[in-house]
């Protein structure tokens, strides 16, 4: 199991090691192989729920530790039990909707998906914060944004760093196919990819909300 779920990628193991203590790695390991684990013995149209209520509680202790909106006001499930929405501001949507998909793709086992969807909220960050500074920023891309952010100096160097690793990232989820990647139109199979794995899934979710609140707090 633990080849099925390493970190493989160098970008992803360096910004663990930058921002995560090995407690911390380690509990996010330990997400990811609850994850994997359900994944393999639950039919897949009941992977979400089941998925959810087996690493929430572990996912909400790490977004406390960062700070700002974490899973607890990002999926909040609606009567129905069936549909859930989210408690934040309606101007802060760009920036929290993205995570709110994410965490959903996770529980469908969709890491591609999922990495593609943690990014737009660091991008999302970046157009807010940079908005009255860049002229049409709100156009540009993630690695565009950073390398002029860089340029300016308008932000830590450190932060630029990392958020140059995440677009490193983010350009292979949107772009890169293996010769063994499968993508299944239809979502009663699910969406695989070997380009990602769900540790990979889930370290980016946490890598992205700690850039963000670093980018905010900067």
């Amino acid at each position: 199991m633990d080849e099925e779920i390493s970190i493989n990628h160098g970008e992803i193991q360096e910004l663990s090691r930058q921002l995560f203590s090995e407690k911390e790695r380690s509990q996010i390991l330990d997400i990811a192989k609850r994850l994997f684990q359900t994944f393999k013995k639950v039919e897949y149209r009941h992977n979400q729920e089941i998925a959810m209520k087996a690493v929430q509680e572990s996912i909400l202790a790490l977004d406390k530790v960062i700070g700002g909106i974490g899973i607890d006001r990002l999926i909040i499930w609606l009567e129905d039990d069936h549909n859930f929405t989210g408690d934040y501001p309606e101007e802060e949507r760009p920036i929290h909707r993205p995570l709110q998909y994410a965490l959903w793709s996770i529980y469908l086992d969709s890491s591609r998906t999922a990495i593609e969807e943690v990014c737009q909220h660091v991008e999302g960050i970046m157009k807010n914060k940079f908005e009255n500074t860049i002229e049409g920023i709100e156009f540009r891309p993630l690695g565009s944004i950073t390398r002029d952010v860089g340029k300016r100096r308008i932000l830590n160097e450190d932060i630029v760093s990392q958020l140059l690793l995440v677009t490193e990232i983010l350009n292979i989820a949107k772009h890169e196919y293996d010769l063994n990647a499968v993508r299944i139109p239809d979502m009663k199979k699910g969406i695989r990819s070997q380009v990602f794995n769900i540790h990979e899934a889930i370290s980016m979710y946490f890598i992205c909300r700690k850039i963000g609140m670093r980018i905010i707090q900067s």
